[in-house]
């Protein structure tokens, strides 16, 4: 009955003694058949749903990140209107104008 597996390679052993053999003339790392992951590649119930689940997180991370980029861009924009609009040479004084020139007519 086959106890131990080489996680690098297709080894076998019956025993931890040739398990540790493998290991020092190969420097793979062996662990017993019960800790090994299923064979065939094949992923357990839990693991396609934690990697369902990541997968939704990061989709949902990219949103976030996209989402504040943008907030963030019309937040700036928003900010250097308001400077401009503030500002000695800006939209109010020429607003302020119009209107003096408006109430002579």
């Amino acid at each position: 009955m086959i106890e131990y597996v080489c996680t690098e390679c297709p080894f076998q052993a019956d025993g931890l003694e040739d398990l540790q053999r493998h290991s020092q003339e190969t420097g793979h790392v062996g662990i017993c058949k019960s800790e090994a992951a299923p064979a065939g590649g094949k992923l357990s119930k839990l693991t396609k749903r934690l990697v369902v689940a990541q997968g939704a997180t990061l989709a949902a991370l990219g949103a976030s990140v996209l989402a504040c980029t943008y907030w963030y861009d019309k937040w700036q924009d928003a900010e250097a209107e308001n400077a401009y609009l503030k500002s000695p040479s800006g939209a109010g004084r020429n607003l302020k104008n119009h209107d003096k020139g408006r109430d002579k007519e």
